[in-house]
C-alpha cells in the first residue's frame, strides 16, 4: 500500500486515555510527509534523470549500430573496390598479352612476307640477268657476224677490185 505524503499529513488518530501529544505527533507527522515529499519529489527527478541516460545510451547505442554498419559497409566496399581493381587489372593484363601475342604474330607474318619477297625480287633479278646475259651474247653474236660480213665483204671488195 502506497502512502503519499498528503495522507500523512492529513493523518488523524483518535485519543485515547495517555495518548501521544496531539502536537507533537501532528508536527512528527509534517515532518515525515515533508521528508516522504521531499523522497518521492527526488525519486522522479531521478527517474527524469534516468530516463533522459536512457534515451542518450539509446542514441548511443544506435550511433554505434549505425558506425558499426558503416565500418561493414566500408570494409566490404573495399573489399569490393580491391578485388574489382585485381580483376581489372588481371583483365588488362591479358588484353596487353593478347595484344603483344598479336603484334609477334603480325611482326612474323610480316618477316614471312618479306622474305618470300625478297625471294621473288632475287628470283626476278636472276631472271633478268640472264636476259641480259643472253641479249649480250646474242649482241655479241650480232657483232662477230657483222664483223664476218665485213671481213668477207672486204674480202669481196678486195677481189672485184683486183679483178
Amino acid at each position: 500500500m502506497k502512502i503519499t505524503p498528503q495522507e500523512i499529513a492529513s493523518q488523524t488518530f483518535a485519543l485515547r486515555i495517555k495518548g501521544f501529544d496531539r502536537e507533537e505527533v501532528h508536527g512528527f507527522l509534517v515532518s515525515v510527509a515533508e521528508t516522504l515529499e521531499n523522497e518521492v519529489l527526488e525519486k522522479e527527478q531521478l527517474k527524469k534523470e534516468l530516463d533522459l541516460c536512457k534515451n542518450q545510451i539509446n542514441r548511443f547505442e544506435n550511433r554505434e549500430l549505425v558506425l558499426r554498419d558503416t565500418l561493414v559497409s566500408a570494409q566490404k566496399f573495399s573489399k569490393e573496390i580491391r578485388s574489382n581493381a585485381e580483376k581489372e587489372g588481371e583483365l588488362v593484363i591479358k588484353e596487353a598479352e593478347i595484344r603483344a601475342e598479336e603484334v609477334v604474330n603480325q611482326a612474323l607474318q610480316r618477316q614471312r612476307e618479306l622474305r618470300e619477297e625478297i625471294r621473288t625480287l632475287q628470283f626476278k633479278r636472276h631472271e633478268i640477268e640472264q636476259d641480259i646475259i643472253n641479249m649480250l651474247n646474242s649482241l655479241k653474236e650480232l657483232i662477230e657476224t657483222y664483223r664476218r660480213e665485213d671481213k668477207e665483204f672486204e674480202k669481196i671488195q678486195y677481189m672485184v677490185s683486183e679483178s
